[in-house]
Order: C-alpha cells, then sequence, then structure tokens
C-alpha cells in the first residue's frame, strides 16, 4: 500500500515540479544570459539543490516502482514473498540510486 501510494505521489510531483523546472529553464535559455543566470543561481541555492535532488529522488522511485510492476506482470512475482521483497527493494535500490546520482554530479 505504501509503495503504491509512492508510486503515485512521486509520479504525479515529479511531473508537475519537474514541468516547471523545465519551462523556467526553456525561458531562461530562450531570454538571455542574465535569465540563465538567474536560474543557474537559483537551482545552485540550497532550496534548489532540495528540489533537484527530491526531482532525482522521484525520478528513481518511479523508475523502480515500474520496474518492480513489470517484474511482477510477467508472472515471475505473483507470489507474496517476491511481492514483498520488491516492496522492499524497490525503495532501497532508488535510494542507492540517487545517492550514486549525486556523488557523480558533486564530484565534477
Amino acid at each position: 500500500m505504501l509503495i503504491s501510494i509512492l508510486h503515485r505521489a512521486t509520479g504525479d510531483g515529479m511531473a508537475l515540479v519537474g514541468l516547471g523546472v523545465l519551462v523556467w529553464w526553456l525561458g531562461a535559455l530562450a531570454s538571455g544570459p542574465e535569465a540563465y543566470a538567474t536560474f543557474q543561481g537559483a537551482m545552485g541555492s540550497p532550496l534548489g539543490l532540495i528540489v533537484l535532488v527530491g526531482l532525482s529522488w522521484a525520478f528513481f522511485t518511479h523508475m523502480m516502482s515500474g520496474l518492480r510492476h513489470f517484474v511482477l506482470d510477467i508472472g515471475a512475482g505473483y507470489e507474496l514473498d517476491t511481492n514483498r521483497m520488491w516492496s522492499i527493494a524497490a525503495p532501497i535500490i532508488a535510494i542507492l540510486l540517487t545517492m550514486a546520482f549525486w556523488a557523480v554530479i558533486l564530484t565534477r
């Protein structure tokens, strides 16, 4: 149940916040260097980094939930034990992927 709620919440949140950030980024690109510098400053601030980390976590959670559904829907995971294992593994893998993603970004 919790994974189902997280799957929907992170997918909707990713779509809404991500669309806003994408529109702002494209508008800043089209407006010129000053607008783009403002966008970079906002996304480089602590609050902007929290938004970006949240977006990446939502993306990886949504991706892992989709993979979980794919595995369960092909008939390999209708057993209760497999379903429980994926319910625990999917969010843990999403957290690890988010941490690895940001480790790569922050070391550049």
